[in-house]
C-alpha cells in the first residue's frame, strides 16, 4: 500500500512537470499575429455603444470558426459605465482553431450575447478616475498590458469610435480621433502614442471610424505601422462586418482588395454608402515627393482652380476638409491649359504612379443609388484617398465654416503640410 502511495504521489509530480500551462503571469509568446482593437463608445451626442458591441459579437464569431489558433484583444471605454462592463476593460479572446474560445465552446445562436462574451473573456479592469481613454498616457498603458498579456511575433490593431481624420477635435467642431465624453486624440498625438507603444512597427491600422483615409494621416503615421486601412467618408455605424473580414486580418500576408471588397459588399447589402482604401504607410514619402513636384509645376495655376469640380468626401460642416488627390491635380493641369485628356494624363502619371504604390487597394459604392446625404462618390474619379486643400479661395468655402482654423492647425501641426509642398508656395 505504502509502495502505491509512492509511485502515485511521483506519477503527480512527472505529470505536473510535463504540464503545458503556461503561468498567467508568464504567457507564453506566440507565433504569427495578434490582433488587437481599442474601442471607445463612451460618446457625446451619437453613442456607437449598440454598434461597438455587435462588433466586437462579430469579432467573437470569426474568431470561433477560425481553423487556426488566434489571440484577440480587445480594450472596450463602456459607455458610462453599463452592464456588463462598469469600467474600462481589456478582454483577452484565445481561440484554438477547433471551435473554442478561452477552453470553452465558441457561444453561437442566442446563447451569443454581448454579456455573454465579456462573461467569457479574461479580463482586466481599469479605473481610470478623471483620465479618457484617448489620453495619451492611458492608451500608452493599455497598448503595454496588452502586449504583456499576449507577446507575438506581431500586431495589427483596429481603433472603433467617433472620428474626423487629421482635423485638431478642440479649435474646431470635430473629433480627431476618439470620442470619450468629447474628448478625442489629435493625429500627431496619437502617431507619438504607437511609437512610443510599440518597438515595432503595426502590421496595420485599421481605423473603424469616419475619414480616416486621407494622405495626412497615413503620412502621420508612416513610421508607426506598415499600413493604413480606412475611409476617406463618413462610415456608416455599423462598421466593417468582421465575421467575414477578421480571418483575412490574422493572415501572414493580408488580402487587403479582398478586406475592401468585403466591406463595400456589406454596405451595399445593407443599403448603405462607402469607400475603403489600404494605404502602404512606407511608400507616403514618395506620394508626398511627386505631389510637392507637381504643386511648384503648376502653381501659377492655383488661383483658377473650381474646387466645385474636383470629387470631395465630405458632407455638412466636413464638405471641404478632403479632395481626392488625383482628381484634383486633373483640375489643377486643366487650369495649366492641359486639354486632351491623353495629354493630362501623361503629365500627371508622376503623381499616379505614386498614388499606384502608395494605395494599395481600394473600393467604393459609386453613383447615385449610393448617394450620403448629398455626396455621390463617382468610381471614375475615385483615387482611394483624399487630402486637405489648404488655398484661400472664396470659391468652395462659405461664411459660415471657420477655414481659418483649419489652415492654422494644419500648417503649424500636420506634416504632410510641409511635405506636400503647400509651406514652399507661400499661401496666406
Amino acid at each position: 500500500m505504502q509502495m502505491k502511495k509512492w509511485l502515485y504521489t511521483l506519477l503527480v509530480i512527472v505529470l505536473a512537470a510535463c504540464s503545458n500551462e503556461i503561468p498567467e503571469q508568464q504567457p507564453a509568446k506566440r507565433s504569427g499575429r495578434t490582433v488587437l482593437a481599442y474601442l471607445i463608445s463612451n460618446n457625446a451626442g451619437t453613442s456607437l455603444d449598440n454598434d461597438l458591441r455587435n462588433n466586437v459579437i462579430d469579432m467573437y464569431t470569426a474568431l470561433g470558426n477560425m481553423k487556426e489558433s488566434c489571440t484577440l484583444l480587445v480594450f472596450y471605454r463602456p459607455y458610462t459605465g453599463d452592464a456588463p462592463l462598469s469600467k474600462p476593460t481589456l478582454m483577452s479572446f484565445y481561440a484554438d482553431g477547433r471551435g473554442n474560445i478561452n477552453n470553452v465552446a465558441a457561444l453561437t445562436g442566442s446563447e451569443l450575447t454581448f454579456d455573454a462574451v465579456c462573461r467569457i473573456a479574461q479580463k482586466k479592469e481599469y479605473t481610470m478616475n478623471s483620465q479618457i481613454a484617448t489620453d495619451p498616457v492611458v492608451m500608452e498603458e493599455v497598448f503595454t498590458d496588452m502586449q504583456t498579456v499576449a507577446p507575438s511575433d506581431s500586431y495589427g490593431l483596429i481603433l472603433g469610435s467617433h472620428a474626423s481624420g487629421w482635423m485638431k477635435g478642440t479649435s474646431v467642431p470635430t473629433k480627431a480621433f476618439g470620442d470619450d465624453d468629447g474628448y478625442n486624440i489629435d493625429i500627431p498625438d496619437l502617431a507619438d502614442v504607437l511609437k512610443n507603444s510599440f518597438s515595432e512597427k503595426l502590421d496595420f491600422v485599421l481605423f473603424d471610424a469616419c475619414m480616416m483615409g486621407t494622405a495626412e494621416v497615413g503620412y502621420e503615421l508612416r513610421e508607426t505601422t506598415s499600413y493604413c486601412i480606412a475611409s476617406v467618408m463618413e462610415t456608416p455605424v455599423y462598421g466593417f462586418p468582421y465575421d467575414q473580414i477578421l480571418p483575412y486580418l490574422y493572415s501572414e500576408n493580408v488580402d487587403y482588395s479582398a478586406v475592401c471588397h468585403e466591406f463595400m459588399s456589406f454596405n451595399k447589402t445593407n443599403n448603405l454608402w462607402g469607400t475603403c482604401a489600404v494605404m502602404d504607410c512606407s511608400q507616403m514619402e514618395n506620394l508626398a515627393s511627386a505631389v510637392k513636384a507637381k504643386l511648384s509645376e503648376w502653381q501659377d495655376a492655383l488661383s483658377s482652380v473650381s474646387m466645385r469640380n474636383v470629387q470631395q468626401y465630405g458632407v455638412n460642416s466636413y464638405k471641404y476638409f478632403s479632395y481626392d488627390v488625383l482628381d484634383f491635380f486633373r483640375e489643377l493641369g486643366r487650369k495649366s491649359g492641359i486639354v486632351k485628356t491623353t495629354d493630362l494624363n501623361e503629365a500627371i502619371a508622376s503623381v499616379q504612379s505614386a498614388l499606384n504604390q502608395a494605395v494599395i487597394a481600394k473600393d467604393c459604392l459609386s453613383g447615385v443609388d449610393y448617394d450620403f446625404d448629398g455626396l455621390v462618390i463617382d468610381g471614375t474619379r475615385f483615387c482611394g484617398i483624399g487630402m486637405y486643400i489648404p488655398k484661400e479661395v472664396n470659391d468652395y468655402v462659405p461664411d459660415n465654416i471657420s477655414w481659418n482654423n483649419w489652415n492654422d492647425y494644419y500648417k503649424q501641426s500636420i506634416s504632410w503640410y510641409r511635405a506636400a509642398g503647400w509651406a514652399d508656395l507661400n499661401l496666406n
